[in-house]
């Protein structure tokens, strides 16, 4: 699994296009001389060669990469997931419902974001641990786009808010740049790049988290993410970079409702070997 993984993102890289936009590139409904419903069921298009038109394009999880695309006005985003991750040495978490909730803001292409408490249950040595992490907020921004290539950016940040061992003990900041890139019908690229500000209540570190997604566009609204991602300083500051590989299987069930399941493997020793299930479901209200 993991050398295929590698194989697609050598291909990838090598293709040297920036990232992925989800879905495909809808040119603007024609002008017509009386009033009538937008075609497109999440809202109208910001303009001529909008990739950002579909729930598939739209919907972030359960990548590490962030989508570029942002909620329309006056519309929000619900995605919602539960993670099953087990330890290489033994014991496993369980975190849900890994809810994000995304607002369309009066200005067009830009979002707010909210991560509400999600609770987290832990299982070492025999004993379980449960408890709730912290409340986050952020801004997303489309900066711009072509008929294949869209770019943006998004800042977030969390504060001390969780119980019982869940919280990072101090506050969290995390700015990144998002770019995504469409090769044709079927294969598309995204890439996010995002510097982190983390904390564990006693210490504080800078770390890097940039990842790569292959996105496969498959019949019957169905579609493929195989991602690698990679966070410096993993473990607290000087320790070692952690590597992850990810492949994400997700569905549009209509214009506004998407479900996704993944798999996730770290192979990296130094870091503390895992593996990990999920899934979820999104939807565009």
């Amino acid at each position: 699994m993991m050398r295929f993984l590698t194989v697609l993102f050598a291909i990838g890289v090598a293709a040297l296009a920036p990232a992925i936009a989800s879905a495909q590139s809808t040119p603007a409904p024609a002008a017509s001389p009386s009033p009538s419903p937008s075609p497109n069921p999440i809202g109208p298009a910001f303009g001529a060669n909008d990739p950002c038109t579909s729930i598939s394009a739209l919907v972030t999880r359960p990548s590490v990469t962030n989508s570029v695309c942002t909620v329309r006005p006056n519309h929000v985003l619900v995605e919602t997931g539960y993670q099953n991750l087990s330890n290489e040495g033994g014991g496993n978490a369980v975190t849900y419902p890994q809810a994000l909730i995304r607002v369309g803001l009066p200005i067009p292409a830009l979002e707010f974001d909210l991560t509400p408490p999600q609770i987290s249950r832990g299982n070492a040595g025999g004993a379980v641990t449960t408890g709730s992490t912290d409340v986050g907020a952020g801004l997303k921004y489309v900066f711009g786009y072509t008929p294949k290539f869209n770019y943006g950016g998004q800042v977030f940040f969390t504060a001390p808010t969780g119980l019982n061992g869940a919280s990072a003990g101090g506050t969290t900041t995390s700015y990144a740049l998002n770019a995504g890139y469409t090769l044709n019908s079927v294969f598309s690229l995204a890439g996010t790049v995002t510097a982190l500000s983390q904390t564990n209540g006693a210490q504080r570190w800078p770390s890097l988290v940039p990842s790569l997604v292959l996105g496969v566009t498959l019949p019957n609204a169905t579609g493929l993410n195989l991602e690698i991602a990679q966070f410096t300083h993993a473990n607290g500051p000087s320790t070692p970079t952690r590597t992850q590989y990810l492949l994400g299987i997700y569905r549009d069930i209509g214009p506004r409702v998407q479900l996704d399941t993944s798999f996730a493997v770290s192979p990296t020793a130094a870091t503390g070997r895992y593996k990990y299930v999920g899934f979820g479901a999104s939807f565009y209200l």
